[in-house]
């Protein structure tokens, strides 16, 4: 439980630093992050060494890398086709996905207490997201929410996958391929915008690179510890009280009743899910 907890504040210290994100060149501020982590991850990597004689942590990493950056740009896409709220919605539902996986392939069953805490847990993502007053929109292109959804669930599965196959002696040589893959991949959106890297955009990368593979490298040690239907959720909704906690502590942001009512329903799935 710890390890989910060092991931759930080091998650909470990337939205911040996200959301308070100034740059015009998005893709170059990505690619530092996917830099700095791969960097991250070198240094963690006990022997030094890129091949050990297994294919698995170089080829779920590369997977994984690739899927980080298209839920990336699919979230994007989707923002622009359906709206913020909603994506980020489906986005945080990927969890189901990641669920789903584990109870069919590693044959994780969670208690009646527990599936009421996923209910929970689920219901706080969307009544949270929710904007007192929005109007519905008619005919929402369901499409890039799916999208959006399928592939930031399959992104983190791969994690899980790698929990419970891979050797713990790899995890670092695993997360290494995640990030030096993303990065990669990263270079071809960055070389099509045309976009130089500013020395801002080295800071900002860096700001966002150092908690974004703290979160990811202790996510990894929680997912050797727990069922995925514990985890993600905790991991999710947990993040969600830390930031708003950290929003009206440090910025003064006030929430609104309904967000609050997302809070209480957050407590109580936490407390479901741990039962």
């Amino acid at each position: 439980m710890l390890f989910l907890l060092l991931a759930i504040l080091s998650s909470s210290v990337l939205a911040i630093v996200l959301k308070y994100l100034s740059t015009d060149n998005t893709y170059g501020v990505y690619f530092v992050n996917y830099c700095t982590c791969a960097l991250l991850a070198f240094l963690f990597l006990e022997p030094k060494s890129l091949w050990n004689g297994d294919f698995l942590p170089l080829g779920l990493g590369a997977v994984s890398g690739a899927l980080y950056l298209a839920a990336l740009i699919a979230y994007g896409y989707s923002i622009r086709k359906s709206g913020a709220v909603l994506s980020s919605v489906f986005s945080r539902l990927g969890v189901l996905v990641a669920i789903l996986l584990s109870v069919c392939l590693f044959g994780e069953q969670p208690s009646l207490f527990q599936m009421g805490g996923l209910a929970l847990a689920l219901l706080a993502i969307v009544v949270i997201n929710l904007k007192s007053g929005t109007k519905s929109q008619a005919k929402l292109p369901i499409v890039p929410l799916l999208l959006v959804l399928l592939l930031n669930g399959s992104s983190d599965s791969m994690s899980k996958i790698f929990a419970q196959t891979g050797s713990r002696t790899d995890d670092g040589l695993f997360l290494f391929c995640i990030f030096a893959s993303a990065g990669l991949f990263t270079l071809f959106p960055l070389f099509r915008s045309h976009k130089r890297l500013e020395k801002k955009d080295w800071l900002f990368g860096i700001a966002v690179g150092v908690p974004n593979f703290m979160s990811a490298r202790f996510l990894l040690a929680a997912l050797t510890e727990l069922p995925a239907f514990v985890a993600y959720p905790t991991y999710s909704v947990g993040a969600i009280v830390v930031i708003s906690l950290f929003s009206f502590l440090l910025f003064r942001e006030k929430l609104s009743k309904l967000q609050l009512a997302g809070v209480g329903i957050i407590l109580a799935a936490l407390v479901l899910l741990n039962l």
